[in-house]
């Protein structure tokens, strides 16, 4: 799961920065009308998903003794 949440950070963020540099703005292309939500695109997503894969590898499945 922790390398899964790393990949998918990555991914994102390569998204995201190839769209920077081609565009030099990031195309969103999802907008959802049924609730007041930010527009994103995929490389959010998986920004997102990634984030929080990580955080509960952190918090429940961790077990090292670094502070």
């Amino acid at each position: 799961m922790y390398r899964l949440g790393l990949a998918l950070i990555l991914a994102g963020a390569l998204g995201n920065f190839i769209d920077r540099v081609r565009f030099q703005y990031v195309t969103d292309m999802f907008q959802l009308d049924f609730i007041n939500f930010a527009i994103f695109n995929v490389a959010d997503m998986s920004l997102t998903i990634g984030v929080i894969l990580v955080l509960i590898h952190i918090l429940f499945f961790d077990k090292g003794d670094t502070l």
